[in-house]
């Protein structure tokens, strides 16, 4: 597993808004990143800390989601990827997963 997603992970869930400092915003921000796709393993471990109203990054732990390895053409690679989607805590960010997700299916 990533270094910056294991110490992503012992963060736990980001907290709102208007309970964060900006360091602590700064070292969220600072351990959300993909140099390379995120694993099954590594994207379970982080999905579940989308925030209830911190915005900026819970797009940008969505945008390290979508790393995740997705095979369109392959159902079962669908399936697990809805799996992983449907444990996002952020309703909003739970649906825009799977709207993105739809529309990539519709495209391909």
């Amino acid at each position: 597993m990533k270094e910056n997603i294991i110490e992503l992970a012992k963060l736990g869930k980001i907290p709102n808004d208007d309970d964060m400092s900006d360091e602590e915003f700064n070292r969220y921000d600072s351990l959300i990143y993909a140099d390379e796709p995120l694993t099954y393993e590594e994207a379970e471990a982080v999905i579940t800390l989308f925030s209830d109203d911190c915005c900026d990054l819970n797009w940008n732990l969505l945008h390290v989601i979508e790393t995740v390895p997705l095979a369109l053409d392959d159902a079962e690679s669908v399936q697990r990827y809805r799996g992983l989607i449907s444990k996002c805590p952020n309703p909003e960010f739970r649906e825009t997963l799977e709207t993105r997700l739809s529309n990539s299916l519709r495209d391909k």
